[in-house]
């Protein structure tokens, strides 16, 4: 068949549009050798073959080192209001992060496009758009994806703490809970290795098995995890914002210890007056401090989400002095209360 070259046209872009693969774009140039790949004339006619010629399983690319196309820009489905998913969640220790590297400055991305011969496509603002697959109708399975053939309806991602450490581009981290809530599913390293496996005992020719045990030794040093679905801005943190977290987990934890620290010196006095005045004033001390730090946090993410702070450092920030403010502010309201209890 044959393509008009439009405004905007790349071999890589046709290569994912008419292949389904956009590391295709060689078999373009190979079937229109007078064509300059980075060059492309609007109005000229490229030969486009079958795609089923275009022997779509001789390209292996791992899907987490293949750069994201421009459709993972996209705005997410659900748009990056962070207030909506209870910023508190932002300074739980315990919830759980995947890591994603992508290229993000697009210099980054034209030296690198000059050292490997093709364009590299970078990403930008993922705490601003989140992510979002190439084509979430997609039916490609998780192995097929790990092999790199898109479109597909996941995102690739790594359990690893700061990301697969063979890879270069800067690390996002996605919080699992806020994807999930957004409705993304979820599909770890051994269901990639499984299906992965399934595919392996299908295929009979030596080389090809020979490329897809590479693949799973690969998906399993990256500790490589599948999100499928839209993954909102609300649940994309950069470095910034993730440095601001662990600080602001840090003080969580301080103030844990401090309140334990309070109870029990409260106890102790109970103990020693025989009296449940003491502890009883020092819980609703405690109690009421925390309730409005909580409260604070999410009017804080409220208020910024409504000058236009909603994801990043600024909505990190915004939660945090809401934050502090709340739970000083209850604090001091609820010790006011309490002393008719028992005076600290």
């Amino acid at each position: 068949m044959k393509h008009v070259v439009q405004p905007g046209d790349t071999l890589w872009r046709l290569a994912a549009r008419y292949f389904g693969d956009p590391e295709k774009w060689r078999v373009i140039q190979q079937d229109n050798p007078t064509v300059a790949p980075r060059q492309l004339i609007i109005g000229d006619e490229l030969v486009i073959r079958d795609a089923a010629l275009a022997s779509r399983g001789d390209t292996v690319v791992p899907a987490h080192t293949a750069p994201s196309s421009a459709a993972e820009q996209r705005p997410s489905l659900v748009p990056g209001r962070a207030f909506l998913f209870v910023l508190a969640d932002e300074i739980d220790p315990l919830s759980r992060k995947l890591v994603r590297r992508v290229i993000v400055n697009p210099r980054v991305a034209e030296r690198w496009a000059a050292q490997l011969g093709r364009p590299v496509p970078y990403v930008p603002h993922p705490e601003s758009f989140g992510f979002a697959p190439t084509d979430m109708n997609s039916l490609v399975t998780p192995g097929r994806h790990a092999q790199g053939l898109k479109p597909s309806s996941f995102t690739s991602a790594s359990d690893h703490l700061l990301g697969a450490s063979r890879f270069s581009g800067s690390p996002f981290w996605i919080d699992v809970g806020k994807a999930r809530a957004a409705g993304a599913t979820i599909h770890e390293t051994q269901e990639i290795l499984g299906d992965l496996d399934k595919i392996i005992a299908r295929t009979r020719n030596v080389d090809k098995v020979g490329r897809l045990n590479r693949v799973r030794q690969l998906v399993a040093a990256d500790a490589e995890v599948l999100i499928r679905g839209p993954i909102p801005a609300a649940a994309v943190k950069g470095t910034s914002a993730m440095l601001l977290t662990r600080a602001l987990q840090g003080a969580q934890i301080v103030g844990f210890v401090m309140t334990a620290v309070d109870i029990g010196t409260a106890a102790n006095t109970s103990l020693r007056t025989s009296s449940v005045k003491p502890l009883a004033a020092e819980g609703i001390r405690q109690a009421g401090g925390w309730a409005a730090a909580w409260a604070g946090v999410k009017l804080g993410a409220a208020a910024g989400a409504a000058v236009g702070i909603e994801t990043g450092p600024g909505a990190v920030v915004t939660g945090a002095v809401g934050g502090i403010a709340g739970g000083v502010a209850g604090y001091c309201g609820f010790d006011w209360v309490a002393d008719f209890i028992y005076e600290n």
